[in-house]
């Protein structure tokens, strides 16, 4: 009786194991490292002498896997393209490039992280309509800062492109210069507002910065109260006392709140938000569920720090999608040019 064959190599695995194999190796991090705006590239040394050391999970990294072999970059290629980090109006437009070339990897993008406000940024939006989350940082609009929105046909094709989304999860961030007084943070602050009611399936939402009680901000607040499935409330801890957040708490299906300082995934007890926070029962409830709590003298959390946050979008591809988007990719005249981004910069591969 002969023997059962035993596999020799990672490419006599069943596909399905080794989409889930890459899966882990491609993933990209929750949150993209940011470039400071004062920071510039020398154009006589190599930016990998300028920066830190990248992590396992840098772009660089998460493509070699896909350079190993053709089977490799056939099967790793759509659970790459499930989150796309567009840092600059040029990455968007390579990217767009690339989807306008490559349709079926549109179809398998869920989560988008903006670094800038662009009509390139917008135009890859509504290139894919499975988009779940959505990661948007503010800026300046540099043209007229304090002009007309009207003028900014930038943030309205951004908003415009977001109203046509099933948005699950929504992260917002400003750049150290977009202040909510400005106009373009305004601006897109009242579209998210107008668009909030249409995104029924809206389930978790993060401020990524200290956010204040202002006529812009608040009716945001009083939108979420009312959004018919949101469950979570991630947010920078504020510098002072502010009704947001207990606007927000109102909503009977919020079931956490997690507070965290700058740099630091956790708050200390004896904060000026905490000492107002307390009290108002559901509001502090739902901050001690969602928040880990640093003890001043011991320099130890009060409660365990909940694990990290899935890298991975909400609604993962299938091994079964993943064949089929794979061998959509191997039909002549699609699988001669899968460009992928270049780590640092707008080129391709």
């Amino acid at each position: 009786m002969a023997s059962a064959q035993v596999p020799t190599s990672l490419s006599s695995f069943p596909e399905e194991l080794l989409a889930r194999i890459l899966a882990d190796c491609v993933t990209p991090p929750q949150a993209a490292p940011v470039r400071p705006p004062w920071h510039t590239q020398s154009i006589f040394f190599p930016s990998s002498l300028l920066t830190r050391p990248t992590t396992h999970t840098s772009t660089r990294a998460r493509l070699s896997p896909l350079l190993v072999s053709r089977q490799f970059l056939r099967i790793g290629t759509p659970i790459y393209y499930q989150t796309l980090y567009l840092p600059t109006a040029t990455h968007a437009a390579r990217v767009l490039e690339t989807l306008t070339a490559q349709p079926v990897l549109a179809s398998v993008v869920r989560r988008i992280v903006l670094g800038c406000v662009s009509l390139e940024g917008a135009r890859v939006l509504q290139a894919c309509e499975r988009i779940e989350d959505v990661d948007i940082c503010m800026d300046v609009y540099e043209a007229n800062p304090h002009g007309d929105a009207a003028e900014d046909q930038d943030a309205q094709a951004l908003c415009d492109a977001l109203d046509r989304i099933d948005l699950k999860h929504l992260t917002i961030r400003r750049t150290p210069d977009a202040y909510l007084t400005i106009t373009r943070p305004k601006y897109l602050l009242e579209r998210i507002t107008k668009a909030v009611p249409g995104w029924f399936n809206l389930e978790s939402v993060h401020y990524a910065f200290k956010i204040s009680s202002t006529p812009t901000t608040r009716p945001l607040a009083e939108a979420l109260s009312r959004a018919p499935k949101l469950r979570s409330l991630k947010a920078q801890l504020p510098e002072i006392w502010n009704e947001l957040f207990l606007t927000i708490s109102e909503n009977p299906t919020l079931e956490q709140v997690a507070l965290y300082a700058e740099g630091v995934d956790g708050i200390l007890h004896t904060t000026m938000y905490m000492m107002q926070a307390r009290k108002h029962a559901r509001l502090s409830e739902l901050i001690k569920v969602g928040t880990s709590f640093f003890r001043t003298r011991a320099h130890t959390t009060a409660a365990a720090v909940p694990s990290p946050p899935s890298t991975r979008p909400s609604t993962p591809l299938s091994a079964n999608r993943v064949k089929e988007v794979a061998a959509e990719l191997m039909t002549p005249g699609l699988n001669q040019n899968v460009l992928l981004p270049v780590a640092g910069s707008s080129r391709v591969l």
